[in-house]
């Protein structure tokens, strides 16, 4: 026996999909087919391509480039899969059959379904004789309701008049057969009992029947038992057409429909998926560019900024060039010193902003003494100290540790201390304590500066903040010191309070999550 012979006869259809189309497709009208490989690459074609499509697949174009309408089919969800009265263009129909074989090629095959979906004109046909009898008959007198015959097409009509629905012509089979609670108690249908899943629809339907076009809205599908024992699958359909609201509920068949339905949605879920991903890229690309932003400005600016202030350093400490100055002009000096130390300022808190925000860093958790906190926060501030005379105190209870990333919790600390000296006027105390209890270390910094209202405190912790209050000295913060802060305390899952009151001072507290000794 020739096994390649056998696989693989005219124009590449093996046995299996020879057998496929025999046994699954029905009796066909134009049959079109497209084949492709794993990947959705067309390897051929054949058949009557002008009547589903404006131009011919061609070998090695991607099949979701050249037929739009297939995007999200190859390769199938399920195998196969079936579309059923795919709207092609304007006036034509198909069934679309998308295969895969054990040889890993994708089959795709249109079938002409234009006069299957033809079967719906009836319904347009009613509407249009109605209409055409209410211009006939305008008061309607002895005329019998066109839109009846809506049961004879497996449909449950309603027309909704106010908040009411009333029945349109007889009820279907399949509903006299449903095992529901339901006897006719006179002309208004009481729909959300009969069938309580439509009340959420009935809401989102709204916008259909108050607006003043012609629309519709499709429910999705939701399940009744009837006496049988059978389960029904049902859908509605709102309507608004000529200034009337319309509410139509059929059944739907478990094979062909159903299907429709899981495929539709399984393509509007990988387009989702797809457009996330998307999304996802550029928001990657813009992250990677924003890191490069403030990586540009922490290291390239860091070092002229800082050849500024030495500089500036000379003209204020060399005795030749003080002679030559006038005392406004070294005054001068000084405040441009004091503003390039500012930026400096502004440019580390931006870089230790920009890489908390975005996690770009690690926790590195060791025990050590809260004392050595204290003491890097006393070298970090004492010049500010020493120029505003604030008396800086620390009361570390006698041997407490704590298990934290010391370099962060030392950075948090010197902020909170920073912001206290800020806000503090000469003369005046801080004060760094830390004691443990029970459930908790608790390490407060506490200052006898202006104070705050409540409505401000509660803000004081926001990521960024473009509002940066003056301090007592006429100090510019950045509006990110305590962003940082907070930041830093949440990576640790450690929480912060603040209790102040205007014109007496502000207390902050840091609370340490710990378990009394054994």
């Amino acid at each position: 026996m020739n096994t390649r012979r056998d696989n693989e006869l005219l124009g590449g259809f093996t046995r299996e999909v020879i057998n496929y189309i025999l046994n699954k497709i029905p009796p066909y009208l134009g049959l079109f087919i497209i084949r492709t490989d794993s990947e959705g690459m067309v390897k051929s074609s054949i058949g009557p391509w002008e009547k589903y499509l404006s131009n011919k697949p061609e070998r090695g174009e991607i099949i979701d480039d050249t037929v739009p309408m297939l995007y999200g089919m190859v390769p199938p969800l399920v195998n196969p899969m079936v579309v059923s009265h795919l709207n092609v263009d304007e006036n034509r129909y198909a069934d679309v059959h998308v295969f895969a074989d054990t040889q890993g090629d994708i089959w795709i095959f249109f079938i002409d379904q234009t006069r299957q979906v033809e079967i719906i004109h009836p319904i347009v046909q009613l509407f249009n004789q109605e209409r055409l009898d209410q211009r006939v008959d305008k008061k309607r007198s002895g005329t019998k309701e066109t839109l009846a015959a809506l049961y004879l097409l497996d449909f449950l009509g309603f027309e909704r008049r106010g908040e009411n629905y009333r029945q349109i012509g007889k009820a279907p089979g399949w509903f006299t057969r449903l095992k529901i609670d339901y006897a006719p108690k006179g002309p208004v249908f009481p729909l959300k009992e009969v069938f309580p899943y439509l009340e959420v629809f009935e809401a989102e339907a709204e916008r259909i029947w108050k607006g003043t076009d012609d629309d519709k809205l499709v429910s999705d599908i939701w399940q009744e038992v009837n006496y049988d024992g059978e389960t029904v699958y049902l859908q509605a359909l709102a309507l608004k057409h000529d200034n009337r609201s319309f509410l139509l509920i059929k059944p739907l068949e478990k094979g062909k429909d159903l299907n429709d339905n899981f495929l539709q949605k399984a393509r509007e879920q990988k387009l989702t998926l797809d457009q996330l991903a998307s999304t996802e890229k550029k928001l990657k690309e813009l992250l990677g560019f924003k890191d490069q932003f403030v990586s540009i400005i922490s290291h390239d600016l860091r070092s002229p900024i800082g050849a500024v202030i030495g500089l500036i350093d000379l003209l204020l400490t060399d005795q030749l060039v003080q002679k030559k100055l006038e005392t406004e002009q070294i005054e001068l000096i000084a405040d441009i010193k004091s503003e390039m130390f500012r930026l400096l300022d502004y440019n580390d808190k931006l870089y230790q902003w920009s890489n908390l925000e975005l996690g770009n860093f690690k926790v590195r958790a060791k025990s050590f003494p809260l004392q050595n906190l204290a003491n890097y926060v006393e070298k970090m501030q004492k010049a500010k100290f020493e120029q505003k005379q604030i008396i800086f105190e620390a009361k570390i209870e006698s041997g407490l540790t704590i298990n934290a990333d010391e370099t962060l919790m030392g950075q948090a600390l010197n902020n909170l201390v920073g912001n206290s000296v800020k806000f503090t006027p000469p003369g005046g105390k801080i004060c760094l304590s830390a004691s443990r209890d029970s459930e908790h270390i608790k390490i407060s910094i506490s200052d006898t500066g202006v104070g705050m209202d409540q409505k401000t405190a509660d803000k004081l912790f926001e990521s960024f903040t473009r509002k940066s209050t003056m301090g007592t000295y006429g100090e510019r913060g950045t509006g990110l010191g305590l962003g940082i802060v907070k930041k830093i305390l949440d990576a640790h899952d450690y929480t912060i309070s603040v209790k102040s009151e205007v014109g007496k001072g502000s207390t902050f507290t840091i609370f340490i999550p710990t378990f009394p000794h054994p």
